[in-house]
């Protein structure tokens, strides 16, 4: 499995998730009843990552969340109303490139202090650095795409070969940092911040990170 300008500036930290908080976009469509109290999931984990330590710590968190809104977990697939789906990936990367203002002195303003010399009256002038931006230089960083996919699906109508499709999830970070661990739990928790949300809707999730000592 493949782990799948001024105002640009403003909009690559917001995507980073800059300062303590962990930002995602947040895309939901889904079918699912009114009520889902009582209805009982199984995760259905593909084959050949069944002995992942990883996905099994991530499928746990996602069971725990499911729990959270009423659903009744089943070890065995065969005794779930659904089938719960995830999948996670990052990109190789893209450049992204902006301009950056540079800031400098460019040119001073000057008031006067009046002082009594006991002789008269004199003005001393008092100069102050006026700033602003006297160019710029290009920025080069290389953007890593972070995603999380989660897909809940009708057991008996996937049996039947019909429709089974219930709800399709996708929670995207775009960052800095090429790690994709650490971002799947705050990935799969932005799903939930609420569940199953507006559907057909993107929308930006913001969760404060704990800060680091």
């Amino acid at each position: 499995m493949k782990l799948r300008g001024w105002s640009a500036v403003v909009g690559l930290m917001l995507l980073a998730g800059c300062a303590n908080t962990f930002v995602s976009q947040v895309s939901v469509r889904h079918d699912l009843p009114a009520s889902m109290a009582g209805k009982v999931f199984a995760i259905d984990r593909p084959r050949d990552d069944d002995q992942s330590l990883a996905r099994y710590d991530f499928e746990n968190l996602l069971a725990t969340e499911l729990r959270r809104q009423g659903l009744v977990q089943q070890a065995d697939p065969k005794l779930a109303d659904w089938l719960v789906q995830l999948d996670y990936q990052i990109d190789d990367g893209k450049n992204a490139s902006y301009q950056q203002p540079i800031w400098g002195t460019i040119g001073y303003s000057v008031s006067y202090q009046r002082i009594n010399t006991g002789g008269g009256i004199a003005f001393i002038p008092r100069y102050y650095p006026e700033t602003g931006i006297i160019g710029s230089q290009t920025i080069n960083e290389t953007l890593f795409t972070r995603e999380v996919f989660v897909d809940i699906l009708d057991r008996k109508a996937l049996a039947a070969g019909d429709f089974a499709k219930l709800y399709e999830g996708r929670a995207r970070n775009r960052s800095l940092n090429d790690v994709l661990d650490p971002a799947v739990p705050w990935l799969i928790r932005s799903l939930f911040l609420p569940f199953p949300g507006p559907s057909g809707v993107t929308r930006e999730v913001r969760q404060v990170l704990p800060e680091t000592k």
